[in-house]
């Protein structure tokens, strides 16, 4: 039996990335109009607990319509966490559906309120340690190997068809998977890609490019970037008004992975010599040159982007939001790279716990909220990517510019974060040393700190 320091959730993964989503988590919120405005305040409080215990909202059996007549052979419990209110009710729908076309199984769901800090996390700890986990939970999808790890959630290779396997996009399945076996399935997508204002870029006459061959590199990218700011406007802006947490990680591993580097071991033994390679450090020093060059702020306004006040954005989904809420002209280009095109990737995910007594049935419901028809009707209520190749090929919106630019990038670079129960330690530190970068300090000098950081969190895996 594992130790029981490791059965505990990370403190840190429940506030993990509204980056990759436009909400609370790092797997895929409403992109209301108030969640885009207040993207990243909900960012990692790097593993520092508030405090706070989550309340708990039941649906489902109670007010949700569908009421279960104690007839069903099958009973399960289901934990989402809260999200927009027209996300929130897409889930409840979709529950409620697979509850009317099921009647030997009923899922009664409970919304557990997420305050941006701890209270998802805290909810799932109290509930280990009493034996008293639902069937399903929701889970941010870099995460898996530390609910993978803590024994919280079970493999669900015997349970997936090949068809399905091949459905889902590659970095759906990447994300999912922790030591060879697969866990869980992502409930949507995420990218960042590159925006640009058209009319600034029509003004400077420059072309954007549109393609992942077309992208643009590095050198390609600052001499633009340099060429697009002046005294009252930056040519970038990186929202570093997020905070430094899971944004960081999210929106600048690619600069790493597009330089042919790592954040740690494939076989996830050690960061040593990966996060602080020199393929880290010249991606890191990239960031740096961006900084010392004047073209993105450490303190961008939270409309920096939409205000006309920087040209181009590296941004989520819910910056497509905001900017046609602005009623801005804007476009998307794909994310920028050294030596092979990379772009983030990573959303809400769903697991079927240890303590499920009947993980096939509970299989039958993970399935359900990511088929074809909840991945299409999720990305039209979010504006995520969905998650399945038949999805993209259904949705005409992804055939067409700027939406063709984010379907290539998740369905041609997306790159999952890396999967390791040490990951909470790993993405603070190198969000921690991406904003040293920003700030102008020693790049290796910092990485080289960071690792040793990381280093004795995996120690903890390998006793």
């Amino acid at each position: 039996m594992k130790k029981m320091s490791k059965w505990l959730v990370p403190l840190s993964m429940s506030a993990a990335l509204l980056a990759a989503c436009g909400g609370n988590e790092s797997g895929g919120e409403s992109l209301d109009e108030n969640n885009a405005n207040n993207a990243g305040n909900n960012q990692s409080n790097n593993g520092e607990s508030n405090g706070e215990q989550s309340d708990v909202v039941e649906t489902g059996e109670a007010d949700q319509g569908v009421e279960a007549t104690g007839d069903e052979s099958v009973q399960l419990d289901m934990w989402i966490h809260q999200t927009g209110e027209e996300e929130t009710d897409f889930y409840i729908k979709r529950i409620d559906e697979f509850n009317e076309a099921h009647e030997d199984i009923f899922v009664n769901v409970e919304i557990i309120i997420d305050d941006g800090g701890s209270s998802y996390s805290d909810s799932i700890n109290a509930a280990l340690v009493a034996g008293n986990l639902p069937d399903i939970l929701a889970l941010d999808g870099p995460y898996v190997a530390s609910f993978a790890e803590s024994d919280i959630i079970r493999s669900i290779d015997e349970y997936i068809s090949v068809e399905d396997l091949e459905d889902f996009v590659d970095s759906i399945i990447q994300q999912g998977s922790y030591d060879g076996e697969l866990y869980s399935l992502g409930a949507m997508e995420a990218s960042i890609p590159l925006y640009y204002n058209k009319d600034i870029f029509e003004e400077e006459g420059i072309e954007a490019p549109t393609t992942i061959e077309d992208a643009w590199t590095w050198d390609e990218f600052l001499t633009v970037a340099q060429d697009l700011t002046t005294e009252d406007r930056y040519g970038l802006n990186l929202f570093m008004n997020y905070g430094v947490g899971e944004w960081l990680t999210f929106m600048g591993g690619p600069f790493v992975w597009s330089n042919n580097g790592e954040l740690i071991s494939e076989d996830g033994s050690t960061s040593d010599g990966y996060l602080n390679s020199p393929e880290t450090v010249e991606s890191l020093e990239f960031i740096k040159t961006l900084f010392e060059e004047g073209v993105v702020s450490l303190t961008p306004g939270e409309m920096q982007f939409e205000e006309g006040n920087a040209a181009m954005a590296l941004g989520g989904p819910w910056i497509a939001v905001s900017a046609e809420n602005a009623d801005m002209n804007w476009g998307m280009m794909p994310y920028p790279y050294k030596e092979v095109p990379k772009s983030p990737s990573g959303s809400m995910a769903y697991g079927i716990t240890t303590l499920s007594e009947h993980p096939e049935e509970a299989f039958q419901m993970m399935h359900w909220m990511t088929n074809e028809e909840s991945t299409i009707g999720l990305s039209e209520v979010t504006g995520m990517p969905p998650v399945r190749e038949s999805a993209f090929n259904a949705m005409d919106k992804y055939d067409e510019l700027p939406w063709s630019v984010m379907r290539d990038q998740v369905l041609e670079t997306a790159h999952a974060r890396p999967q390791t129960p040490a990951y909470p330690v790993l993405t603070d530190a190198f969000a921690q040393a991406f904003h040293a970068a920003a700030l102008g300090e020693d790049v290796e000098e910092t990485l080289n700190q960071q690792v040793e950081r990381v280093e004795r969190e995996l120690r903890r895996f390998q006793d």
